[in-house]
């Protein structure tokens, strides 16, 4: 076990909650902070003496969480890594909330990003403070009950992203005290090479009959088909086109889809497919966070080089459809909102390498 590390995350929900645990049985001293009206978890927690449980596939272990508050200010002032884990609608406020309170020297990492970092950087101003993202979510975990959080996977070598890119090397430097990391090109790469703009939307939309007509649906385990996995597939390949067009390193996540399918020779998957969600159907984060963020970001980027993502498009307009009609496009992460419309390629990822 290496040096301790003062850990401050920002979030009440269970991704926040299984880093702020797993961490705490790594060695570190972490605090866990959230606005009070999104604390009914942490709240929980303090009543039950700050204890959690891990279980699953990212180990298991007993935690007392170091201090649980709900004053911002106290709990960013002694810490040396910052990691918010939130909704992607409020990426906006929680910067408002935190910018005030950071200092020069910490490292600030979102899971999962969404492009969050460039919010939090213009707020920032002139403060000398790395902030970045990683690619997707720390790991797919769930909390269990009130004081038990799991994981599906174990953690792998996160590929993370700064805002300004020129910062990558000190945001690993300084995220890999408590996460082994690597970075990769910019935070739009971190956003769109996220499994969530595939297999989100797509598994969820293909899937609202099933959803809308069983008791505890669950993805993984109730709705993967070999049609399922044709649409994430298709939203892949048009995910490519955009990839290459920007001249990023390709993922692909469908083969996991594919293996999700083979019961008996993937049983490593066990534990992934049976994990709950999307547990408010079409209204989920699962259809409104993705639509809003990388779907949104990948859609306007194609539109803007003239590349042909009618699968995508098609996505988000029954999302839109199934939520009351709100435009998640037009109110969504997309290159006119960041000011980069109509912007070439090179002109994009020096903003994104240089923050100018």
């Amino acid at each position: 076990m290496g040096k301790a590390t003062k850990v401050t995350v920002i979030g009440g929900g269970g991704t926040a909650i299984f880093m702020a645990t797993y961490l705490t049985i790594q060695g570190h001293e972490v605090t866990i902070c959230d606005e009070e009206w999104h604390g009914t978890r942490l709240k929980a927690i303090q009543k039950a003496g700050n204890e959690m449980n891990l279980i699953g596939n990212c180990g298991t272990g007993h935690a007392v969480i170091h201090e649980i508050t709900f004053d911002v200010e106290k709990a960013l002032k002694n810490a040396e890594v910052v990691l918010i884990s939130a909704m992607a609608k409020r990426h906006e406020s929680i910067s408002d909330w935190i910018a005030p309170y950071l200092r020069e020297g910490q490292t600030v990492c979102f899971s999962a990003g969404n492009c969050a970092s460039i919010t939090l950087k213009k707020k920032l101003g002139d403060k000398k403070v790395v902030v970045g993202e990683m690619q997707g979510n720390i790991g797919p975990c769930r909390l269990v009950d009130t004081t038990t959080v799991t994981c599906a996977f174990p953690y792998a070598e996160k590929p993370v992203a700064a805002f300004p890119a020129c910062d990558n090397d000190a945001l690993v430097a300084g995220l890999s005290k408590v996460y082994p990391c690597h970075a990769i090109k910019n935070v739009f790469q971190a956003t769109l090479s996220s499994p969530n703009v595939s297999i989100h939307l797509a598994g969820t939309l293909m899937n609202t009959s099933k959803m809308e007509t069983m008791n505890d649906f669950r993805l993984y385990q109730d709705g993967m088909s070999p049609s399922v996995a044709t649409v994430i597939d298709a939203v892949e390949n048009e995910r490519e086109s955009v990839m290459d067009k920007m001249g990023y390193q390709r993922t692909r996540a469908v083969g996991q889809i594919y293996s999700l399918l083979e019961y008996p020779k993937h049983p490593e998957l066990a534990q992934f497919r049976v994990l709950s969600g999307p547990v408010k159907g079409v209204h989920d984060r699962y259809v409104i966070e993705d639509a809003h963020a990388g779907n949104s970001l990948l859609l306007s980027i194609a539109k803007n080089f003239g590349i042909k993502t009618p699968v995508v498009e098609a996505l988000l307009t029954l999302a839109s459809v199934l939520n009351d009609n709100e435009d998640f496009y037009a109110g969504g992460l997309t290159l006119e909102n960041l000011g980069l419309a109509e912007k070439s390629v090179e002109e994009i990822n020096n903003y994104l390498e240089t923050g100018n």
